[in-house]
């Protein structure tokens, strides 16, 4: 299955989705999916790949191991972001109306699926 079915998969199977995408640690976009017209998954993956990064780097200094998975709820959206290995995760951004509980179950699954791509 090729990134493009995954994350084509992953932003339909949940209502409310706005689009997803695989993004490189250093926060350039691989391959999107978006799902609402207008959202700049480019600047999502940018932005927020800095965070992922932090909170890895935290992870490591307390020597809790990896980190998995960062979700960013603000106002406007919610943000789940599930690392696939070193030097890439997936992200997924969802409307608040969203149903966050299955978007995470479905970023999970996606995650698996894309490891098996690289």
């Amino acid at each position: 299955m090729s990134f493009s079915e995954v994350l084509k998969e992953l932003s339909e199977g949940v209502p409310g989705s706005r689009g997803a995408a695989v993004v490189g640690m250093d926060g350039i976009i691989v391959e999107e999916a978006a799902v609402e017209p207008g959202v700049d998954l480019q600047s999502v993956g940018a932005e927020y790949g800095n965070l992922l990064k932090g909170a890895q780097a935290a992870s490591s200094s307390l020597q809790m191991g990896k980190t998995e998975e960062i979700t960013v709820s603000a106002e406007r959206a919610w943000l789940v972001m599930r690392r696939i290995n070193e030097d890439y995760f997936v992200a997924l951004l969802l409307s608040p109306e969203s149903n966050m509980g299955k978007g995470r179950f479905l970023l999970r699954m996606a995650a698996d699926k894309l490891l098996k791509e690289f």
